[in-house]
């Protein structure tokens, strides 16, 4: 018994009242990340573009978790009304959550690539690549082609989106609302609960289960950490550009790759080998499920912390979202910040 109320502790203090301590600033967070960069300043970066979606991925997923915790929350107090929406809502929250993380795993494997891939070119490793020449020999300086560039790369955000979509679209089928039955474990005292369906309790769904989890999670975690460790070794032989925007940008991608990896690979291990769920779990499984489920959510809620915190040109772009205009103001690129800088040194050389 003491066992039971002690999970059950655990199970409600990482699924309902962290959530909304660590989503909360997470969506402020990410707002201003989407809002920085789409701006000018941060346009030059193709990394940026990625980093935009990963945004947008990480803001629906905190937005779900968020609306989920309310829910439970509103059940605490008000059990009937509780238990209601979370009928209504917990089968689109299950299938949001499945798309979102899904995203947010595959934008991050793809930013670390084109990282990968521009730190390969620069050490002279790669003749011909062509995601390279894709990004740079067609678009070169001209502006109309860097914006076509652009459009490209969406292109395949867009299609991580989709595919996400359809492979996530199972786990909607996973549950059913079912009428109360006598000598069933209950979640509440309403006539209605939410059960595995017959699809969801079949060896078809714990196939597909397995194939989801290695392709949302497992897979972009291994490629991650290999392709983490060879970025980092590329940086650590470039000791001379410590101080470029580049540098700083990359290595915000490292830290955020490091958190990825420690925050999802123990969810996707308990998923992929224990194949744990949620409904149909002991107490303490829904316990250890909570807390690597939180540390999913933390994932998508400390990006704009690593940004500001390493970025100066990141920091500079948020900052000047809250300056006043000025009567004098003209719209400020990258060109223009870097201009200002070498003459900022000029200046300092010549005191």
């Amino acid at each position: 018994m003491k066992d039971k109320i002690f999970f059950e502790s655990i199970q409600m203090i990482f699924g309902i009242y962290l959530i909304p301590i660590v989503c909360i600033p997470g969506l402020i967070g990410n707002i201003l990340c989407m809002i920085v960069f789409i701006t000018n300043s941060m346009q030059r970066f193709l990394t940026t573009q990625f980093l935009l979606f990963l945004a947008i991925s990480d803001t629906i997923k905190l937005s779900n978790d968020l609306l989920y915790s309310f829910v439970l929350i509103i059940q605490l107090f008000n059990p009937y009304l509780g238990k209601k929406i979370f009928l209504k809502l917990y089968r689109s929250c299950h299938y949001i959550n499945a798309v979102s993380t899904f995203c947010t795993a595959w934008f991050t494997l793809t930013v670390a690539i084109e990282r990968w891939v521009w730190d390969r070119r620069k050490n002279g490793e790669i003749e011909f690549d062509f995601l390279f020449e894709f990004r740079y020999i067609l678009c070169g300086t001209n502006c109309q082609a860097r914006m076509n560039i652009q459009k490209n790369f969406r292109q395949i955000c867009y299609l991580i989106i989709f595919f996400s979509l359809l492979m996530a679209l199972p786990v909607s089928f996973r549950y059913e609302i079912a009428p109360m039955i006598s000598n069933e474990i209950l979640m509440n005292s309403t006539s209605s609960l939410i059960r595995l369906s017959k699809f969801g309790s079949s060896r078809y769904f714990r196939l597909y289960s397995i194939f989801f989890d290695l392709i949302r999670a497992v897979i972009p975690s291994l490629a991650l950490f290999y392709l983490n460790t060879r970025i980092v070794y590329y940086i650590s032989q470039k000791k001379s550009s410590a101080g470029t925007a580049f540098y700083r940008l990359t290595m915000s991608l490292i830290i955020i790759i490091g958190c990825f990896i420690c925050c999802y690979f123990p969810d996707a291990l308990l998923s992929l080998i224990l194949n744990m769920g949620y409904i149909d779990e002991s107490y303490q499984r829904r316990a250890i499920r909570e807390i690597t489920d939180f540390f999913v959510t933390v994932n998508s809620a400390t990006n704009f912390a690593i940004y500001f915190s390493i970025s100066s040109t990141f920091r500079r772009a948020m900052l000047k979202l809250f300056e006043r205009p000025s009567k004098y103001y003209y719209p400020t690129t990258y060109e223009d910040i870097i201009q200002r800088q070498r003459l900022q040194q000029q200046q300092q050389r010549r005191l």
